[in-house]
């Protein structure tokens, strides 16, 4: 009897600690994927995981958790153990090293060499990290020391910061930038001001970049042009859009822009580019004829604001799309719109006039912020006025609208352009 229960028990325990029989590498990988201090408490399961957690090579914090006892006792656990990725997130809350009396700081501590956030930026530095994300980061109270730390790290392969709060970015004029292996930079500046000379210092320290996002403001002055010269990007997303801006990146071959204003003067040389997605496109005046070349486009045709304007704006809206050229290489269209007045959907058909050779068309309609009155299109759906050239090489339809009736009768229409159309592959 007695032996029958231990073979029980030793059947459960092996059941139970199938897991736990996993090689070491194997571990570590599984706990790479939840938040650092998660993975230490699996520490108290067993012995076996005891000490699995110190070899995992990402290290997820948030920053609250970034108490020094806490991070005094991490970095002595973790030895000499190589690091990948650094992810610390949350809101930064700089007052939480201050000092504290009745509800108001009386003393603050700026992010120098003895505060955790330094520390711990400096540990995963030493050990080789390669990838860093710092969201929701607040650099208020960064000392020059701290920027040294960050921006001069030959090694790192990637860097994706978002900054909160006011930011003293006049600091990066005497920052030393050394980023000889950054290929993907994500910089997200909240509502502080970039220049020309500070983007163009940053940018020409990272001579094999290959994906740039900037989001950020830039200097009011008439006479400032925001420059983008990186011979080795291939994707660039920029928003918004700086009211003046030169692009020349020969191997670019991905472009997503978004402006809040009018756009003064926007130059782009990209002769490999083949997929745009632009956002209140009107704005972008004569830029389609200088991306005929490209294969795939993403447009949002309207936004709120459009839902409550005159007729007149709405025709300055409808002659800019008609005043696009033929997009011969053009194989896959996608288009977001607000289903809501009559021109939407005529300006979806003008789209498909310069669109000769193409293959695949998705529409998407916005969610509106009030229901749908089908009785606005009623015009449209009697006008004769809609005359394409025929889609011969159309394949796919990907068609998302709230309105039944309203998407049988594009439909409709669609097939009447579209000599093969039983072989067209229709989702809805």
């Amino acid at each position: 009897m007695d032996s029958r229960r231990r073979r029980r028990r030793q059947d459960v325990q092996s059941e139970d600690d199938y897991l736990s029989n996993l090689p070491d590498e194997l571990l570590s990988h599984i706990l790479s994927f939840l938040p650092t201090l998660d993975s230490i408490r699996t520490s108290v399961l067993a012995r076996r995981w005891r000490h699995v957690w110190t070899s995992v090579p990402v290290i997820d914090f948030s920053y609250l958790q970034l108490k020094p006892f806490v991070m005094n006792r991490f970095f002595a656990s973790r030895g000499g153990e190589s690091v990948s990725r650094l992810h610390l997130s949350g809101l930064s809350n700089i007052h939480d090293h201050g000092i504290i009396v009745g509800g108001r700081i009386i003393a603050e501590r700026r992010i120098n060499r003895g505060h955790p956030v330094y520390k711990l930026l400096e540990y995963v530095k030493s050990h080789d990290a390669r990838h860093v994300t710092l969201r929701k980061f607040s650099f208020e109270y960064c000392s020059n020391s701290l920027l040294d730390l960050l921006f001069d790290w030959p090694s790192l392969a990637s860097l994706n910061m978002q900054l909160v709060g006011f930011t003293n970015l006049t600091l990066f004029k005497f920052c030393k930038f050394r980023l000889s292996n950054l290929k993907t930079l994500s910089l997200s500046l909240g509502k502080n001001t970039i220049s020309n000379e500070i983007l163009a210092k940053l940018l020409s320290a990272c001579p094999i970049l290959q994906e740039l996002q900037l989001k950020a403001d830039y200097p009011q002055a008439r006479h400032e042009s925001i420059q983008i010269q990186i011979p080795s990007l291939l994707r660039l997303t920029l928003i918004p859009v700086p009211s003046k801006l030169q692009i020349n990146c020969e191997k670019l071959e991905y472009l997503r822009l978004k402006a809040d204003a009018n756009l003064m003067h926007l130059h782009v040389e990209a002769p490999s580019l083949t997929s745009v997605r632009l956002y209140r496109f009107w704005r972008f005046g004569t830029f389609a004829q200088t991306i005929c070349n490209v294969t795939t486009v993403a447009i949002r045709v309207s936004n709120k604001r459009l839902l409550g304007l005159t007729p007149i704006f709405l025709g300055k809206y409808k002659a800019v799309v008609q005043g696009f050229p033929i997009f011969h290489k053009l194989i896959e269209l996608k288009i977001k719109i607000y289903v809501a007045e009559q021109f939407s959907l005529d300006i979806v058909f003008d789209l498909l006039r310069c669109t000769p050779n193409l293959q695949s068309l998705i529409l998407t309609e916005y969610k509106k912020p009030s229901p749908s009155r089908d009785e606005d299109l009623s015009e449209w759906e009697n006008s004769s006025s809609r005359i394409n050239e025929p889609l011969e090489h159309l394949e796919r339809v990907s068609i998302n609208i709230n309105s039944e009736r309203i998407q049988s009768t594009f439909l409709k229409t669609l097939s009447e352009i579209v000599p093969a159309w039983d072989r067209v592959v229709v989702t809805c």
